[in-house]
C-alpha cells in the first residue's frame, strides 16, 4: 500500500501557516531590543550603594539603593553580557555594598529605573554598553 500524497490545500495551509509565523518573528525581536521605555532626553544621575549586580542575559541589572527623600532602589538596565565583556567588564566589575554614582536614561513611566549611560565607583568610570 503506497501512501497518498498530500493534498493541494493542505500544503497550501501548512504554507500560509509557516509565513504567517516567520513575519511574526521579527516584530517580537525588534520589541525586546526597543528603547521606547526609556526617555532618551534626559539623563538622570543619582548617588547610592549597590544592593545587588545581576550579571545575567539578556540584560546585565545594577540594583541602587538611594537615601533619598524618599529611600528608593534605582533597577538600572545596561547592554547584554557580551557586549559588556566587550566593553572591559566582568562579573565582578560592580559588588554589592559598593558605593556608585549612576547617570542613566530614566524610565517614561516614572518608576525609580532606566538605561545606564555610566556609573562611577571610586576612580572607575563604566559605560553601559547598551
Amino acid at each position: 500500500m503506497t501512501p497518498l500524497p498530500p493534498s493541494p490545500l493542505l500544503r497550501q495551509g501548512l504554507c500560509l501557516l509557516t509565513l504567517i509565523a516567520c513575519s511574526a518573528l521579527p516584530t517580537v525581536v525588534t520589541a525586546h531590543h526597543s528603547f521606547a521605555l526609556f526617555d532618551q532626553t534626559k539623563m538622570i544621575t543619582v548617588k547610592g550603594v549597590v544592593e545587588r549586580f545581576a550579571w545575567t542575559n539578556p540584560h546585565i541589572t545594577i540594583y541602587l539603593d538611594t537615601p533619598g527623600p524618599p529611600p528608593q532602589t534605582f533597577k538600572i538596565e545596561t547592554g547584554s553580557v557580551n557586549a559588556l565583556k566587550r566593553a572591559g567588564w566582568s562579573a565582578d566589575s560592580i559588588k554589592a555594598g559598593e558605593s556608585a554614582e549612576v547617570s542613566f536614561r530614566p524610565l517614561k513611566n516614572g518608576e525609580p529605573g532606566g538605561l545606564l549611560v555610566e556609573i562611577k565607583i571610586g576612580d572607575v568610570v563604566l559605560s553601559g554598553g547598551g
